[in-house]
């Protein structure tokens, strides 16, 4: 009897274990972040954080691959003029010019926000950007879990004190695991400092990253150079193109599909208006090159109904106009990195160079992979 007391005891401390929060010396609080009806763990450990009271969240929450959930809101990183965040949406733009601190929408009116880097990361002030987007934000401190930080579209389903019942278990394992790690590893409370040049700079092949997939596509419309003459040899894009702009690049897209690349079809309007576009389009690839394709890029407000009319869209998560801003980007994705290239020779050859070099995992944008 007494022994099977000392076994029930034991079993009970472990449990108590799990329940319960570690003891720390740490006061810092922390921020744990979850997207509609899911936790999320974002790449690098990166959680919210709190900045004169205000709660920042990395730029990536709004990335459908690193969060796992799309809401509807995208971005890109730029180097042009230092560091410059943009976000942007159906409703509107974002610009975020962390050397300056500045923020202004998209008809340039400024705003009195700011981003912030911590290691490396463009962190932004998670209230104003959902209210600016439409989306919902949710402070949800618990006595014992840290503070929830929840952010949603219309793509919820399940209401805060619900979710937070939840993942009871999920929050006090994670808050645990950061309570143990500041106590063997304390974090400076001046870690949040300005970006340094090099930060954000690719670097060089001394880590493979062998395990990131890449699929690369280029909006070949308005070029009249022959940009398949940038891909080396096994290296395979998307090419694509507005309807309209397919009679006039016709020997590009005979081009492009004799060396094996893809070519999809570039759409905007109402679904009804983008079908008959896709329609036109496919009627001139025929014509032009005997092809037929199901890969379109549209606005993210056309996926659904494109989809559900066996459509492939392509929807880049890397974006940029400069070689170094696009392979910045590409350094944060840890599994699938859509990247869309500027029609510029220099840029998409110093890419296609660092990618090899890098050794990315180059795969070519395919209906089934999309």
């Amino acid at each position: 009897m007494k022994k099977r007391i000392l076994t029930l005891l034991a079993a009970l401390a472990l449990v108590l274990g799990l329940a319960l929060p570690a003891l720390s010396a740490s006061t810092d609080p922390v921020y744990l972040l979850a997207v509609n009806d899911r936790m999320c763990d974002l790449p690098n450990g990166t959680l919210p954080i709190s900045i004169g009271g205000v709660i920042y969240v990395p730029y990536t929450v709004f990335d459908k691959d690193s969060a796992g959930v799309d809401l509807g809101v995208y971005y890109g990183i730029s180097q042009d003029r230092g560091t410059v965040l943009t976000l942007y949406a159906l409703s509107g733009r974002l610009t975020f010019t962390i050397s300056n601190s500045a923020c202004t929408d998209g008809q340039g009116n400024s705003l009195n926000w700011q981003a912030h880097i911590r290691n490396g990361i463009p962190y932004v002030p998670a209230s104003a950007v959902c209210g600016f987007f439409g989306l919902n934000y949710s402070f949800l401190p618990t006595p014992d879990r840290g503070t929830l930080i929840r952010i949603t579209n219309s793509s919820a389903t399940i209401s805060d004190s619900s979710f937070l019942t939840s993942v009871t278990l999920h929050m006090t394992t994670r808050y645990n695991n950061i309570i143990q790690s500041r106590d063997s590893l304390p974090i400076p409370a001046s870690s949040i400092t300005p970006v340094p040049t090099s930060t954000l700079t690719p670097g060089g092949s001394q880590n493979s990253r062998e395990d990131v997939r890449v699929y690369l596509a280029i909006d070949a419309s308005a070029s009249e150079n022959d940009l398949t003459a940038l891909f080396p040899a096994g290296v395979h894009a998307l090419f694509l193109f507005t309807p309209d702009s397919l009679t006039a690049r016709s020997a590009q897209v005979r081009r492009a599909v004799a060396q094996g690349h893809s070519v999809g079809l570039i759409v905007e309007g109402e679904p009804e208006t983008a079908l008959e576009q896709l329609e036109r389009g496919n009627e001139l690839l025929s014509h032009i090159a005997r092809v037929r394709t199901r890969i379109v890029s549209a606005p993210g407000s056309l996926t659904d109904a494109l989809t559900n009319a066996g459509w492939a869209c392509w929807q880049p998560n890397i974006t940029g106009q400069s070689a170094f801003a696009l392979l910045a980007n590409l350094e944060l994705k840890q599994s699938v990195g859509r990247m869309e290239l500027p029609a510029s020779s220099t840029t998409v050859s110093r890419v296609i160079s660092q990618l090899q070099e890098d050794h990315y995992t180059l795969r070519q944008p395919l209906e089934t992979e999309l």
